[in-house]
Formats: C-alpha cells, structure tokens, sequence
C-alpha cells in the first residue's frame, strides 16, 4: 500500500520493538475526533459477564476435511481410484457420533467424546465459495478473511464487527501469531501476542529509562482535538495500556497445563488473557500444516492429536473463570482437499470443507447438507460447497452481536443464519 508520512501518522499509532521471543508488534490505530481536553488514558473498557466472546483457529493450508469428520458408510470414501483409498482412516479406528453416520478421525479423542457427552459441538458440512472457485491457499485465505470477492475489500470481517461494536477499545482483537487479516479493521485496535511472558519493551539498558520516558511524556494529554499529535498521544497512551494489562496475565500454572506445540501455546495465551478479564472479544490463532500433499497418513495424526489436545487443554482451563459459558471456538480452514489420494498419499487443493463450532452456548450436531462425493458431481476432482462460509459468518455475528442488522453490514449482504446457538 502506498501512503504518505502524513496519511500514515493519521492513521497509526503502531510499535515494533524486538522481545525475548523475537518480534512482536501493536498495531494500534489513533483516533482522531476525540474531544479537547479529553484523558489521554482511555478507560480501560469493561466485558460484561454473558458478552460472547469468539476464539477462531485459522487451520492453515486446507484441512483435509474428508478426513476430519467421516462419513464410513460412504463408498466413494474407501475406493482406492476415485477416493481417498490408502490414506482413508480404517472404518474400526474411527471415533463413532452417537445419533449420526459419522465419525472422527482417530487422533481427535476428546472432541468426540464432547460431542456425544455435552451435546455442544456443532460440524457445518461442506462450508465454502462456489462465486470464484479458488484453488490458490492465498486467493482463497483473502477472501475468507475479508469475507468479500470483489477485490476492493482490504478489512477484515472481525475486524469490521470490531469497528462498529467496540470502536474505542484498544484489545479489540487479539492475534496469537501475527496480524491475522481477518482482525484488522478501520479504526480498532489488533494486538498481537505470542508469548505474554515476553510481552514487554526491550532496550538497551544505555538509554531504557529515557526512551521510555519520552514515549510517555509523548502521550500525555492536551494535543487539540483532530490533530496528528492528538492521534499518535492517544494510539501510544494505548500502547502503554495495552502492553502492561497484557503482562500482567501471565499464569505460569496455567500454562503449565498446555503443550509446547504452536497450537497448544496460542491457546494458553488465550486462555491466560480470558481468565485474566483482559476485554477483547475476538481472539484468532493461526494454525499451519495443513497443506498435506504428501505423506497425510504420517502428518495427520500428529495435527489433530495436537488440535485435540489444545482445545481440551482451553476448556479446562477456562472453566472455572466468569466467562466460561461465554466463550466459543470456531475452527475453519481456507478449503478442503480433493476426494482422491494422489500419488503421494496425500490430497491436493479442494473446496468443500468442515467448520466446528464448539462452547456451551452451542447447539451441537450436524447442519449443513454433505457434499456429494460422487465423482460425476465433483469439480476438478473438489466437492462442490453446499454452505456459503459466509452464512458461517452470519452465524457467529449474529451471536456475538444479538443483531442481524450487525451481520448484514459486516458481510455486505444477508446470509443464512444456520441456527448453531442456543
């Protein structure tokens, strides 16, 4: 994007400085129309108890969905030419859904065992875009995160219900890995936080004292209304802010009870932010791997075991906290993969795939209609999408807002609400 100086200090407020686990930033964007003589130290904004609170894991590089949620009683399933053949999981190590056809894959224990004890895991099946039919990871991953197929469209759709619901809220939304696109939004805050124990300011200890001095005397109030300065004062007041209500959440119990893999520790930040009151509702964690071209029988169980035992790890850890009914988590990945194996015991790039919502204000069971696996109704060897992942959207906003009106601005258009909450 080309900006000019002026433009840029209009618009951000954002620092990156170097932390013991490398680099980390905040993007922090300043608000300009606040009025004169306001504080420079916004308040720090309040979560009531019973506010929905979204937790979105990102399964990078297109999970294999015929793989995840399985359907054994399919034929085109095990058929070794036009199907998944020798990487197909056999039907006697599958994790059964009580009252379905369906089945888990092995490695996913205690996400089954919720399903069919809680009754608050949802599978949307077969969510996706029949508008441009995008085999590109990148083309496909953009217009899932801006929710948008016109190329115009640089926001996020988090971000964006972010905007219009908390507009002033510098933890807005939280990323555990990076600035996921779909947080970005106008005028609202993203964090990014992969290690809360190192979420500090690191400096030389030459000059520590005075650097920071001078940022704070920088974001002491007085600039006019409408002004630069009044624009940086505010998005470095809430950078300040920001950085030490972070760092004070740190649990070293807590974290303990997590895996070291990628996914396990984006879900114990979370969960320590959660537990912690921090008054963000939208968290993301990117996941990746999934691109499993090859060698899917070896990568899978290691994915999924991992995924499994994060999110079993998540719960438990929050279930004693004020917001444990209120959180859910929504796991999606940019596409499935093709019904038949390839060569190399893997998939190449699909389209349909499989959402799961999962919390305690979920309904859970199986909505959406199964893609039909049937080679003369696929595309390109891709089971055509039967939900719009937009209607997925539509969904969520309209749980996490109590306003259709939210979803329809945010999406550009009215979506089919699939009915996944309580």
């Amino acid at each position: 994007m080309t900006m000019d100086r002026r433009t840029f200090l209009a618009r951000t407020g954002g620092l990156a400085v170097v932390a013991g686990s490398g680099w980390w930033g905040l993007d922090v964007l300043g608000e300009t129309g606040t009025p004169a003589g306001a504080a420079s130290v916004r308040t720090t904004p309040s979560l009531l108890v019973g506010t929905p609170i979204i937790v979105y894991i990102d399964l990078q590089g297109g999970n294999d969905a015929a793989n995840m949620l399985i359907n054994p009683n399919d034929k085109w399933y095990y058929d070794t030419a036009q199907g998944h053949g020798a990487i197909a999981v056999a039907e006697g190590d599958l994790l059964p859904l009580t009252g379905t056809p369906y089945a888990l894959h092995p490695s996913l224990a205690w996400l089954a065992s919720r399903y069919n004890t809680n009754n608050d895991v949802a599978f949307v099946r077969g969510p996706g875009e029949n508008v441009v039919n995008e085999f590109s990871h990148f083309a496909a991953m953009h217009y899932r995160q801006v929710a948008s197929f016109t190329g115009a469209v640089l926001s996020g759709w988090l971000g964006r219900f972010n905007d219009l619901l908390a507009p002033n809220n510098p933890f807005a939304s939280i990323s555990t890995q990076g600035v996921h696109p779909a947080l970005v939004g106008a005028t609202t805050s993203v964090l990014s936080v992969p290690n809360i124990q190192y979420f500090d300011f690191n400096v030389g200890w030459q000059w520590q004292n005075d650097w920071l001095t001078a940022w704070q005397a920088m974001s002491a109030p007085g600039w006019p209304a409408g002004s630069l300065t009044r624009s940086a004062e505010l998005s470095l007041s809430d950078t300040f802010q920001a950085q030490s209500t972070i760092y004070n959440t740190w649990n070293d119990t807590l974290n303990a009870t997590f895996g070291s893999d990628q996914i396990g520790q984006q879900l114990a930040q979370t969960a320590m932010m959660i537990s912690a009151g921090v008054p963000s509702r939208s968290y993301v964690a990117t996941y990746g791997g999934f691109d499993t071209h090859g060698a899917e029988v070896s990568a899978e169980p290691t994915l999924f075991s991992q995924l499994d035992a994060a999110l079993q790890a998540f719960f438990t850890a929050i279930a004693h906290t004020p917001r444990a009914n209120d959180v859910f988590v929504y796991v999606s990945s940019e596409f499935g993969r093709q019904q038949t194996a390839n060569a190399s015991l893997g998939c190449d790039h699909g389209q349909a795939g499989v959402d799961i919502l999962l919390g305690p204000k979920v309904k859970g069971g199986l909505y959406g209609t199964a893609p039909n696996t049937d080679p003369a109704a696929r595309l390109d060897d891709a089971l055509v999408p039967t939900v719009d992942f937009r209607s997925v959207y539509a969904t969520i906003l309209n749980h996490l807002s109590g306003n259709t009106a939210v979803s329809k601005e945010v999406l550009f258009g009215t979506y089919e609400d699939l009915h996944c909450f309580a």
